[in-house]
């Protein structure tokens, strides 16, 4: 499983998009803390959850998280997180790298 820590923005200022990931590998969101840190384009990010990889996003403030999943968009494969009642377990909700 992958938890995701933090993300990259790139873009001009209205046109900021998450264009990396940073994460570690994890047993799950209650696990104790990942070892080592990865970093993964957006798309390599879709095409593991896509091919049935499980990633998740943890909130800093409240230890709630957020299991994401692929997007197929018109111009551009994404990944966001499953909606739920807490907004600061979303990817841009993460620290920036």
């Amino acid at each position: 499983m992958r938890h995701v820590v933090a993300v990259h923005l790139e873009g001009g200022e209205h046109l900021q998009h998450i264009a990396k990931l940073r994460w570690a590998e994890s047993d799950g969101p209650n696990s104790p803390d990942k070892v080592g840190l990865t970093d993964s384009t957006r798309e390599q990010m879709y095409t593991f959850v896509k091919n049935g990889g499980h990633a998740f996003a943890v909130s800093t403030n409240d230890n709630t998280y957020a299991y994401l999943e692929a997007v197929e968009g018109q111009h551009v494969n994404y990944v966001k997180t499953l909606p739920d009642s807490t907004k600061s377990d979303n990817l841009l909700s993460l620290r920036r790298f």
